[in-house]
């Protein structure tokens, strides 16, 4: 299709434990005077509530010993 650029791949760097979803909102079962429920804020654990992780290092030919 003229006019489309073809989709290009990217590294993500999604992190595989919380999908990119660094923050959740958990009710804790209580209410605020104004009838609101109260909310705690809990992070992902693996990302520390970024949702990303870093890349890791790719291996080279040179840097696999093989054990004979």
């Amino acid at each position: 299709m003229p006019g489309l650029n073809p989709a290009t791949i990217t590294h993500a760097r999604i992190c595989p434990n919380c999908d990119g979803f660094a923050t959740a909102a958990v009710p804790a079962g209580t209410r605020h005077r104004d009838g609101s429920r109260v909310l705690l804020r809990v992070d992902c654990g693996a990302c520390h509530g970024t949702g990303t992780v870093p890349l890791r290092p790719r291996l080279n030919a040179a840097d696999v010993e093989v054990a004979a």
